[in-house]
């Protein structure tokens, strides 16, 4: 179905009465014909007395729920769906079979389901998240904001509709839920249910929060399933075997990031497996993933545990996964082992809290020691930064002059281009104060939605601000972003979660950027960019000594120029930009790791130094 059609199906002013909607949606699906005389058998469901028909119905939900824990989901629909034949009035049985097949992969039934469950009881806060989740998943967010607004008004308690109503709000610049931020915070922490885990990082620079969280996102995704055991030795007397899985082999930060990584892997020590389960896409990042690689899968049309067998019929010997909680991942496919040694690596700045994922690419300091035990993996150590750079890329050559951007030719330009969902009061609070600070200063703010732009000038007002200090800027392709950087001054970071690929890309352009370091991984890579760099001077502890920087920074000329000049030099000749010492580094760690494997050690800490 469509974003339209979807967006029509639930595009009603009131979202506790779905039900000419629901018909529409009903007729895109087609009827479950799973009542067959087997499963009959099987779950001794010939037809008895025992019982009124609502208490029989009672029976069949406790043992569809016991049957869905042991991951026979097919047959937990047949179960719940013979309960509702003899009971339709029960919004538990509705709402068991919307989770049901959910876990089945079959979204537009499951939200049927739960849109039954929601008419019979119309301010029921669970309906009204699950069907706000499957909105947020069809990228409908102003619908799906809808939703989880009711969910949480009706039970301010439901954490799960809460957590992502804040995230999708912050897509828009809204900060309605961060007025009282501490209080959503402690919800979190003390929730028993699984809740998003890249929802969380912005909200809070708690690498303790986030470890819980996402413990409990892989436990709820890792029930009844039974892990492969892999026989020792692997790789002797081959090359190793490694294998990549991600959807996000197109034009994507991935790829900018690790596109040169995979090419200069080194053929007669390894051989690199990619598995796409991507959309297919003609995109220049997804051919190049597949001419870098010795064996290209295209796996979207695949299940988890297809997948897994593939790769194991494939001999892996080390399987990475480039997801996490990232939008469209498949991190469950590892529950059960895809190769001996199974590693997360660069699109997840946290943990993963999979107790199969052995380790975590890292270095010195996104993870120094004494936060290691806020991470469910063992840390394999890059001896500079953790994030892959392309040696090879190059800006555009139509370079655009401050007018053309929209921007003033003699303004000190402060910019942005992190995504919005990444910013808060924190920061903007600062930002706004350098503009009042420096005279003739903009802020050069990145944003594509017209809410966004809209809330962002509604909260320089706020503070102070005119219109005519924040310029808007909007997407651009890779070489087209890389050629117009140079225009800006300085680059002004967030603070929970740091500028990532945009900090490294800010840096290769010349431009300082300004960090606060946190706690949190996500919050210190912008810091571990700088050290690369031999630029941790930019990289601050506190708000005030972030404001201080950024404000020398634009006071004084010269300190400026000494610092553009320190950060063009550290590109050219230190190792962040260096691919080919990256990939040797990368590949010895990977190394390290299968030989621990192969000597009979559980996985450990492992640096190259």
């Amino acid at each position: 179905m469509s974003n339209t059609g979807a967006q029509h199906f639930l595009a009603s002013s009131n979202p506790l009465n779905p039900d000419k909607a629901k018909q529409e949606f009903a007729s895109a699906v087609g009827a479950n014909a799973r009542a067959d005389f087997a499963l009959s058998v099987k779950h001794g469901m010939i037809r008895h007395n025992k019982g009124t028909p609502q208490q029989q119905a009672s029976a069949l939900l406790a043992k569809a729920r016991i049957v869905a824990l042991k991951r026979k989901y097919a047959d937990a629909e047949y179960l719940l769906r013979q309960a509702l034949e003899l009971d339709d009035k029960n919004r538990l049985i509705y709402a068991a079979l919307g989770e049901i097949l959910e876990m089945m992969n079959k979204p537009k039934k499951a939200v049927l389901a739960h849109i039954d469950a929601l008419r019979l009881d119309p301010s029921n806060s669970q309906s009204l998240s699950y069907i706000g989740t499957y909105l947020m998943r069809l990228d409908q967010d102003e619908e799906a904001i809808n939703y989880f607004d009711a969910a949480v008004k009706f039970d301010p308690s439901n954490a799960t509709a809460l957590a992502r109503l804040i995230y999708l709000r912050r897509h828009n610049c809204d900060w309605t839920d961060l007025t009282t931020r501490d209080k959503k915070v402690q919800l979190f922490k003390k929730t028993r249910v699984a809740i998003d885990p890249f929802a969380l990082l912005t909200l809070d620079d708690d690498p303790a929060l986030q470890k819980i969280a996402s413990q409990k996102t892989a436990g709820m995704q890792n029930t009844g399933i039974e892990e492969v055991e892999f026989e020792r030795p692997r790789a002797e007397g081959r090359k190793i075997r490694i294998g990549y899985f991600s959807n996000d082999f197109f034009d994507h930060a991935t790829m900018f990031l690790m596109g040169r990584q995979l090419e200069l892997h080194d053929r007669s020590r390894f051989e690199i497996y990619v598995y796409d389960y991507g959309i297919v896409n003609t995109h220049d990042g997804r051919q190049r993933a597949e001419d870098a690689a010795d064996v290209y899968r295209q796996v979207a049309d695949k299940q988890n545990d297809e997948i897994a067998a593939i790769a194991r019929q494939d001999g892996l010997d080390i399987a990475i996964d480039l997801k996490g909680y990232t939008k469209g991942n498949r991190i469950n496919a590892f529950n059960s082992r895809l190769a001996p040694v199974q590693v997360t690596f660069l699109g997840y700045p946290g943990t993963t809290g999979v107790g199969q994922i052995d380790y975590m690419v890292a270095d010195p300091v996104t993870i120094p020691e004494r936060y290691r035990k806020h991470y469910s993996e063992k840390i394999l150590y890059m001896p500079d930064c953790y994030q892959p750079n392309d040696d090879r890329r190059v800006a555009s050559p139509d370079r655009p002059s401050r007018t053309e951007v929209g921007l003033p030719e003699d303004a000190f330009v402060f910019c942005s281009f992190n995504s919005v969902y990444k910013i808060s009061p924190d920061e903007f609070d600062i930002w706004m104060k350098l503009l009042k600070l420096v005279p003739g200063s903009v802020l050069w703010f990145y944003a594509t939605r017209e809410e966004a732009k809209t809330n962002i000038l509604k909260e320089a007002k706020k503070r102070g601000v005119s219109k005519e200090q924040i310029v808007f800027a909007g997407f651009a392709n890779q070489e087209d972003h890389l050629a117009r950087l140079p225009l800006a001054d300085v680059f002004l970071d967030t603070f929970a979660v740091n500028a990532h690929t945009t900090a490294s890309d800010a840096l290769w352009a010349g431009v300082p950027v300004v960090t606060k370091v946190g706690k949190q991984f996500a919050a210190r890579v912008a810091a571990s960019l700088l050290h690369t760099v031999s630029l941790e001077e930019l990289a601050v502890s506190t708000p005030q000594q972030y404001q201080a920087l950024a404000l020398k920074l634009a006071r004084d000329p010269e300190y400026l120029a000494d610092v553009k000049a320190r950060v063009k030099q550290g590109i050219e000749t230190g190792p962040l930009y260096d691919t080919v010492k990256f990939t040797r580094n990368f590949e010895a760690l990977m190394e390290k790791t299968l030989e621990r494997f192969n000597a009979g050690l559980k996985p450990d800490h492992i640096s190259l130094t």
